[in-house]
């Protein structure tokens, strides 16, 4: 009868630790919904990391690293938010987002995105490139080249960010 009772123990912690286990992809999946298929890096590699919260020690665990890693084709970029410390000395703060970057050529002119993304214009001007950015309110975009440059054609993925969540932009502005 004891060992029944130790089976019955074990049984209800298994149980326990699947359900957990659902509850955790089910709210990973939420996180970041709309990533597009064939892009989906949240819970491959980021999760549980959230913008706005989560520390560089949570960002160290995740990644190995408080920096760029690479992983399978992708370097993967974590940023923070400053803090103005002691004579101007700024300090890190939490995780800002994390920029997920192709170190290969992946076009993507082709792709229709779905409702669910804003479409907006941007550019960096250390690079003189302007973009075409796809973002949702969960807080993630992509970046396509507008035009061909030495960094890229016209559609290649730029970049992914995985942010906070935001308000949406109008259609067809300036991010």
């Amino acid at each position: 009868m004891n060992a029944t009772w130790q089976m019955r123990k074990v049984l209800f912690v298994l149980l326990c630790l699947l359900q957990g286990d659902v509850g955790y992809s089910k709210a990973t999946q939420e996180r970041y919904p709309n990533e597009l298929q064939g892009f989906k890096f949240y819970a491959k590699y980021l999760a549980p990391l959230r913008p706005g919260i989560s520390s560089r020690e949570s960002v160290r665990r995740v990644l190995g690293d408080t920096a760029a890693v690479k992983r399978n084709g992708w370097t993967i970029i974590p940023t923070y938010t400053t803090k103005a410390g002691p004579v101007y000395n700024p300090t890190l703060g939490p995780l800002y987002q994390v920029i997920v970057r192709p170190d290969g050529a992946i076009p993507m002119g082709a792709v229709k995105f779905p409702s669910t993304f804003a479409h907006c214009h941007t550019s960096e001007s250390e690079i003189n490139i302007s973009f075409d950015v796809y973002s949702d309110t969960f807080g993630l975009e992509y970046w396509l080249h507008e035009e061909d440059s030495k960094w890229g054609k016209k559609g290649d993925l730029y970049r992914i960010v995985y942010g906070p969540t935001r308000r949406p932009f109008p259609p067809n502005t300036i991010c």
